[in-house]
């Protein structure tokens, strides 16, 4: 998989090698792994606000993206060139799991500022406002990037979206969370789908699926942590989906007058939809 995504053979099995050194750093007599333990310490000494709708994943899946974007996000991988290697969106645990010589080449952009108080690599951002008033210099300058919306409506999306476009070189890569009922849309405004591996988010009150703009082997396997089958997860949102549609496509056409009907609109899609009159 390196090699597709722009390592020869050698680094492929060289960062293989180093991936699998990494996992095997453990907290000395606990059997938790380095990454999950600093991540649990991070979400302990952060407690989610409620008014921000901060839910943090939990330390284990964190340690699952933090493989996924060492593997394909951080240094010399995939097609996209670029002088930064990922942009964490509203993504704040995620990037103070990594190390912090990784941190160095990456940004993390919220809307809570006291996040990072002392962290050079943070910068505020609120999805209201236009990409274009973050730092120019972030502009096409991100080889990934990794987003978590507060809301997960479309109208949120869609300004996320935006700024996606706006951080990635050509060719970067994109992994977000967000519900399985979302799969559409997100193929529709980022190209992503979701994977096996369904994150954990203790406090949300709703499970979350982890979507894509690539292959990541490593979201294959099924998440221990949540007892969902995530096949069946990704059937009943798709049928949801399309009884939404279909309903959508059922319901009459009004025009412009309170309480009218427009012929000519009903006819237009009548044609649409394949019926003759």
């Amino acid at each position: 998989m390196e090699a597709e995504l722009g390592l020869s053979s050698a680094e492929a099995e060289a960062k293989t090698r180093w991936l699998s050194s990494v996992d095997a750093e453990a907290v000395p007599g606990s059997g938790v792994s380095v990454v999950e333990a600093e991540a649990a310490s991070w979400i302990a000494s952060h407690k989610e606000i409620a008014d921000m709708n901060q839910y943090w994943y939990s330390p284990a899946t964190i340690s699952k993206m933090v493989r996924v974007i060492r593997r394909h996000c951080i240094g010399d991988t995939g097609d996209a060139k670029a002088p930064l290697d990922c942009a964490f969106v509203s993504t704040p645990s995620i990037f103070f799991a990594l190390e912090k010589a990784e941190r160095a080449n990456s940004r993390v952009l919220d809307y809570d500022r006291q996040l990072g108080t002392e962290e050079e690599g943070m910068f505020f951002y609120d999805f209201n406002e236009p990409a274009e008033n973050l730092p120019a210099e972030m502009k096409g300058a991100f080889r990934s990037v990794v987003i978590d919306p507060p809301f997960i409506t479309r109208d949120v999306w869609e300004k996320y979206a935006e700024s996606a476009r706006w951080l990635l070189a050509p060719g970067g890569l994109i992994i977000a969370t967000t519900v399985a009922e979302n799969a559409p849309m997100m193929a529709e405004l980022l190209g992503v789908r979701p994977n096996q591996f369904l994150p954990s988010i203790p406090n949300l009150p709703y499970q979350y699926a982890m979507y894509t703009s690539f292959d990541a082997p490593d979201l294959d396997a099924v998440n221990a942590e949540v007892p969902v089958d995530p096949a069946e997860l990704l059937r009943s949102a798709q049928a949801g989906y399309e009884a939404n549609k279909a309903r959508a496509s059922e319901a009459p056409v009004r025009g412009k007058g309170n309480g009218a009907y427009d012929f000519e609109a009903m006819l237009e899609a009548a044609m649409k939809n394949g019926a003759h009159p």
